[in-house]
């Protein structure tokens, strides 16, 4: 596996124990939680299973999910973090991202998920990346825009998402065509 990933300012690699505090404090965060499955109740224990049950995977199964941990590469703190699930499809890939709330806005989503949407197509045999958010996560969706995926509305779907009605869209980028 190819781990760290590194960009400009960056480096992206599977969580760590060294991890949980980081990782604990931003799950807790109700804002930075609001639009994920998880509760701001998430727990140590939680965060401690979650990266042991991934602990030496370098890169997920079918139907798994990595978390991959996005730290700062010149202090090395956790700002954040990067799901990745191998669809069943072949070459298909579906991501996710969740960063500190103080470590949003300054293009940190953007630069870690361009880069791991460049590692799936040019290293990893991926030809289509796919996310889900929440209609109503307008950075999120933003986001997905300025990576290039085009939404498709006809794979939308409506759910019951802690206690609420909601609507989720389907973003898709395809692997750019070479001549």
């Amino acid at each position: 596996m190819a781990f760290p990933l590194i960009t400009q300012r960056l480096s992206i690699s599977p969580l760590q124990l060294a991890d949980l505090a980081s990782f604990i404090r931003y799950r807790q965060d109700p804002d930075v939680a609001r639009y994920q499955s998880w509760e701001p109740s998430y727990s140590m224990e939680q965060g401690r299973e979650l990266i042991r049950s991934q602990e030496g995977m370098e890169f997920p199964d079918v139907g798994e999910w990595l978390q991959l941990g996005v730290r700062d590469r010149g202090t090395q703190r956790l700002i954040g973090d990067l799901a990745l699930h191998k669809l069943e499809e072949a070459g298909v890939f579906e991501i996710g991202y969740t960063f500190a709330s103080n470590s949003q806005g300054k293009g940190y989503a953007y630069e870690s998920a361009a880069r791991l949407v460049q590692f799936l197509f040019d290293e990893s045999a991926a030809h289509k990346v796919i996310a889900t958010p929440d209609s109503r996560n307008s950075k999120s969706i933003s986001l997905l825009k300025r990576l290039g995926f085009a939404e498709d509305p006809a794979k939308a779907w409506v759910e019951e998402f802690k206690g609420e009605t909601v609507s989720v869209q389907f973003f898709e980028l395809h692997r750019p065509r070479t001549n």
